[in-house]
């Protein structure tokens, strides 16, 4: 059987050169200077030795299927020149630097550079119950933060900060979700002084990015754009189950991108048609890296400082340090686009001067321009309550499971489990016309390694199915900051993000813990036999179950931060004293420089953040355009 075992990974390798050297129906594409490299997949279930087999068989027949790995339209590693000089670089190829890139160099008179400090994106990230799996992994910054006095106590105060350092950024490492936010967010962005961004001039650069498959062109939605957004094919019972618990507790289904939404939905994502999850990367850059000769995207080049004069404070380039650890420079002749998240470009800015005066002279750095960088940080952060099911998990990870994905896209990795259902709600803290405050996630019914077959033909032992309620405050009251420990480019940022400072951000989440609590009790989740897990959290035994006191204490002990950041290079006029950059991104008294990511935003969406970030690049991208085309 060993034998037979290792044939069959021999074949599975020839396999891998054979989809690194062509592509399958889009013709044949020689690439041989491309390296597909061993997937983090076999180590996703490292803690169990059983599985060891089976996860690097997992990993290599992942990575012989030529349309993930589509080696025609990956990032190849380029030699670099000693110095180059381009119109427009890019820093940051996550959510917003891809769509700058790709809507800038349509012009082919520009020549456009994006910078990426980690490597192409792994095939199996693309997989949609595999969505989280390259947390903690090399593709993972694994930030944290400075200890906390209010949160995450559980943990000796410190909260873990997952980011991506990949193309496609930390898209690769959330769940896809495509919400927008209420529109009063927008037009209290306009109110304070940023023209442009109330929501009836936002509403168009969402539409213009859409392809959505399920509402098509209408006032709200766009079939037109490079992102394919849409609801699961393959809808999961207990995601209808978990909508009809919501409608017992009166919610509506809703369309998350409504301009007010409030109620329960099966979940929109960036799914494409053939069940593979869409990052920035594969909409706007993957389809042009070959058509595209002023188009150039390198990858594990780390930028390590804005290059500028101080004297006329203006950027004029770029310094990164490549994979071989050389340190180059890229000069623009037009802007250098800022977009490496809310953490990357705060840091980046104010290694190069430009930041809070009173933090970078004392680390002995030149201030080019006084500025609040790296103030105003805002997160969702949420807690969750855990459930179980009289039902059988039948969502494997078994050999069958990757037969019918790579097959047919179909089966237990084409979908994302509990995740397919989400909720905007009102909590009793706000009035009955304010945003939605709190928003529901729901984890498991997805294959991971507690629910691995490692045997071909087998049937797995029976196991209830697990499940966890997650509520997000979406509205916020504390800020934090993005500081510097050091002038060294490379020491990392100190994040504090000053979670739950002001007492109000608990309260939204005590709700939420008791709405999930009476959803568990509806009668749609009682057919399923659903019983709330009632073993009292670690540090929160003093307290009785399910009281106000016991779950202001899992809150604040057991805290949750979601991928959605926001805030540090806030945008806003020469008048407000937060303000780094203006209404048209460009940061305040510096030329030749914009900020285009969550950063900039000075109020955060209450909503998953992918969706809003692209609308600020495609806004971005036609500033910039009408600057340089006059």
């Amino acid at each position: 059987m060993k034998m037979i075992f290792n044939v069959f990974l021999v074949l599975c390798q020839v396999l891998i050169v054979l989809a690194d050297t062509y592509s399958n129906d889009k013709g044949f594409c020689v690439q041989n200077n491309m390296h597909v490299e061993p997937s983090f997949i076999r180590e996703l279930c490292r803690s169990n030795p059983h599985l060891e087999e089976f996860m690097v068989a997992a990993d290599i027949l992942i990575r012989s299927d030529c349309y993930l790995i589509d080696s025609c339209r990956r990032v190849v590693e380029q030699p670099n020149a000693d110095e180059e000089e381009v119109d427009f670089v890019v820093v940051g190829g996550g959510v917003a630097g891809p769509v700058i890139a790709g809507r800038l160099s349509e012009n082919p008179n520009w020549t456009v550079t994006l910078l990426e400090s980690g490597p192409e994106q792994p095939a199996a990230t693309d997989i949609p119950a595999l969505l989280s799996s390259a947390i903690s992994t090399k593709y993972d910054w694994k930030y944290s933060t400075v200890p906390q006095k209010n949160a995450c106590l559980a943990y000796g105060g410190v909260c873990g900060w997952p980011r991506g350092k990949v193309l496609g950024g930390t898209a690769v490492l959330s769940g896809s979700m495509y919400s927008r936010g209420h529109r009063s967010i927008y037009d209290r962005w306009l109110k304070n002084g940023n023209p442009g961004w109330g929501y009836d001039d936002v509403l168009p650069f969402f539409k213009m990015s859409e392809n959505n498959r399920d509402y098509g062109t209408s006032q709200v939605h766009g079939t037109g754009g490079p992102i394919p957004v849409q609801m699961p094919t393959d809808v999961l019972p207990i995601s209808r189950t978990l909508i009809e618990a919501g409608k017992e507790l009166g919610y509506e289904h809703i369309d998350m991108s409504e301009a007010d939404p409030m109620g329960f939905s099966l979940a929109q994502a960036m799914i494409s048609p053939a069940r593979t999850r869409v990052t920035m990367a594969t909409a706007y850059l993957r389809p042009h890296l070959r058509s595209r000769r002023n188009l150039r995207v390198k990858i594990n080049c780390h930028a390590t400082r804005l290059l500028v004069n101080a004297a006329t404070r203006t950027v004029y380039g770029v310094e990164y340090v490549d994979r071989t650890n050389n340190t180059r420079r890229l000069l623009v002749r037009k802007e250098v686009i800022l977009s490496a998240g809310v953490i990357g470009s705060p840091h980046l800015l104010m290694v190069s001067g430009i930041g809070p005066a009173e933090d970078l002279a004392p680390l002995g750095i030149r201030v080019v321009q006084d500025l609040r960088v790296g103030y105003n940080l805002q997160h969702h952060v949420a807690s969750r309550l855990g459930f179980r099911l009289n039902v059988t998990h039948d969502r494997q990870l078994s050999y069958e499971a990757l037969g019918q994905y790579l097959k047919l896209r179909a089966g237990p990795l084409s979908t994302t489990g509990g995740l397919q259902v989400s909720a905007f709600l009102r909590s009793d803290r706000v009035g009955p016309t304010d945003p939605a405050d709190v928003q529901l996630f729901f984890d498991g019914f997805a294959p991971n390694c507690a629910y691995a077959q490692p045997a071909y033909g087998c049937t797995a032992p029976a196991e209830l199915v697990r499940m966890n309620v997650r509520p997000v405050n979406l509205m916020p009251l504390s800020r934090g900051t993005i500081r510097l420990a050091s002038a060294d480019p490379f020491v990392r940022p100190k994040i504090d993000p000053n979670y739950l400072a002001e007492d109000a951000d608990v309260e939204p989440l005590v709700w939420g813990l008791k709405l999930a609590s009476r959803l568990i009790h509806t009668r749609a989740l009682q057919k399923l036999g659903a019983t709330m897990d009632t073993t009292a959290a670690e540090h929160c035994q003093q307290h009785t179950f399910a009281t106000d006191p016991y779950w202001r204490c899992l809150i604040r002990y057991h805290t949750r931060g979601e991928n959605h950041h926001a805030g540090t290079c806030k945008m806003g006029p020469a008048s407000d004293p937060g303000a780094v950059v203006d209404s048209q991104l460009k940061v305040h008294n510096v030329n030749g420089i914009r900020v285009v990511d969550a950063s900039v935003l000075p109020l955060q969406p209450n909503s998953n953040p992918i969706a809003p970030i692209v609308m600020v690049a495609e806004k971005a991208a036609r500033f910039i355009k009408d600057t340089w085309n006059r």
